[in-house]
C-alpha cells in the first residue's frame, strides 16, 4: 500500500463549495479550528431544498469559529452554475485547494426536478473543473499549459443530508 502524503494547508487559500451543508460546515469549522494561517472561501447558493434556517444556523457556527481563528473566512452567496461568478471567485482569491461539496442532493427529488440536478451537479461541477484548469497562467513557455489548484476534490454527496433535518454540527 502506498504511503499517504501529508499536505500542509497553512498559508493557502482553500475554496469550499457547499459550506452550509453538513459535510461542508464541519470541514470549514475544522479548517478554521486547526489551521494557523490562510484563507477559507466558502461558496453556496443557499437554496431551499431543505430548511434554509439550518444552513443559516451552520453559517452562524462557522462565523463564530471564524471570529477567533487566525484564518480568514469569506462567504460568497451564489451558485457554482454561474460561470461568471465561479471565474470571478477564482480570479479574485486564486485558491490552491478546491473542495467541491456543492451539489443538489435527494435522488427522489431528481426524478421530478431533473433540471435542478443538471444545473448544479453537471454544469456547476463543470464550471469548477474548468476554473481549476484555466484560472492561472502557466509558468510553462507553452501557452496551452495552465496551472490551477494543486488539489481539487469532489466527493459524491447524494445522501449528504439526513431526512430528519438533524445533523451533528456541534
Amino acid at each position: 500500500m502506498p504511503k499517504k502524503q501529508s499536505i500542509n494547508l497553512n498559508n493557502k487559500t482553500i475554496l469550499v463549495t457547499g459550506s452550509p451543508g453538513f459535510i461542508g460546515a464541519n470541514l470549514v469549522i475544522r479548517l478554521l479550528s486547526t489551521l494557523t494561517s490562510g484563507t477559507i472561501v466558502s461558496l453556496d447558493n443557499m437554496n431551499d431544498y431543505y430548511d434554509p434556517k439550518l444552513k443559516e444556523y451552520r453559517l452562524s457556527l462557522i462565523d463564530a469559529v471564524a471570529q477567533t481563528s487566525p484564518v480568514n473566512h469569506i462567504f460568497i452567496r451564489g451558485s457554482i452554475a454561474d460561470k461568471a461568478l465561479v471565474e470571478e471567485t477564482f480570479q479574485t482569491y486564486r485558491p490552491s485547494v478546491v473542495v467541491n461539496l456543492a451539489a443538489q442532493a435527494g435522488v427522489r427529488y431528481s426524478i421530478d426536478h431533473p433540471d435542478v440536478y443538471i444545473e448544479s451537479n453537471i454544469i456547476g461541477f463543470y464550471n469548477i473543473l474548468e476554473a481549476c484548469r484555466h484560472s492561472y497562467p502557466s509558468d510553462s513557455a507553452d501557452p496551452s499549459h495552465s496551472s490551477g489548484p494543486a488539489h481539487p476534490a469532489h466527493p459524491s454527496n447524494s445522501a449528504e443530508e439526513g431526512t430528519d433535518g438533524k445533523d451533528g454540527v456541534a
